[in-house]
């Protein structure tokens, strides 16, 4: 797992400077537009063109940053994760129902005090556990989809769930440098845009939101092409698998 090629690869694109700019310049136009809702569909461009991005990575191709010349394809492609990405969060959603009546019961000083602590714990543990979860099964999930780009590709929970078990020591590890490393950007980000007397978060916000965007789909790409590996190898004539005895061949 190159952490440090994931934080450094679009460096390696000639043109790295104009596609960061459109990137960046979508996000910031889409947070702006969010109010009446249009916004959200820059959003959904920029998750299918990552997507893209993550598929350069499994299959080696160069540059890795893809051009920004495929927007309806990625605005479909981005919204399919989406639909894929909020399935998936949808218990988390029934976590917090119990949390909003154990906080009314709570608050009601009606003698329910008890069983509304109760709730609050019980629906805040399972929405912590559920989160940690989803945030590792989240790898899986985005390559599953990408394989075909269908709906129903992400929501195979066998076929995500070998595929994370049989590789989960670098699934932990890259939740946890997108947790750790998304969260410097975007504090990076916001320190950068305040010393720059605020007109600087405009741009080194949304940036910091993109960069995020990039390192994590690297990652998973890098994910992906792991597995593209095994699955060759496994297939190579002379491995292990099919490797026989010289004494035997003799015999």
């Amino acid at each position: 797992m190159d952490i440090g090629k994931a934080l450094t690869f679009y460096t390696e694109d000639e043109r790295w400077i104009e596609k960061i700019a459109i990137g960046t310049g979508l996000l910031l136009l889409s947070t702006v537009l969010s109010i009446v809702l249009v916004g959200v569909l820059g959003f959904f461009i920029v998750m299918g063109y990552c997507v893209r991005l993550m598929n350069n990575v499994k299959n080696d191709v160069t540059p890795v940053l893809p051009e920004w010349d495929q927007w309806g394809d990625d605005l479909v492609r981005g919204l399919k994760l989406f639909v894929v990405q909020f399935v998936w969060s949808l218990p988390i959603i029934l976590f917090i129902i119990p949390i909003v009546f154990g906080s009314a019961l709570t608050d009601s000083g009606q003698g329910g005090e008890f069983f509304g602590v109760a709730l609050l714990l019980c629906g805040s543990c399972l929405a912590v556990l559920y989160g940690f979860f989803f945030m590792v099964i989240q790898p899986g999930i985005t390559v599953a989809f990408a394989e075909n780009e269908q709906i129903s590709d992400g929501l195979q929970l066998s076929k995500i769930w070998n595929w994370t078990m049989d590789r989960l020591g670098q699934v932990v590890i890259v939740a946890l440098v997108v947790l750790v490393a998304g969260a410097i950007l975007q504090t990076i980000g916001a320190i950068v845009g305040l010393i720059l007397c605020l007109v600087g978060v405009i741009v080194t916000v949304p940036l910091a939101y993109l960069i995020t965007y990039f390192l994590t789909y690297h990652l998973y790409g890098q994910l992906a092409r792991m597995g593209v590996a095994s699955s060759d190898a496994a297939d190579i004539p002379g491995s292990d698998e099919d490797w026989i005895p010289p004494s035997i061949i003799d015999g």
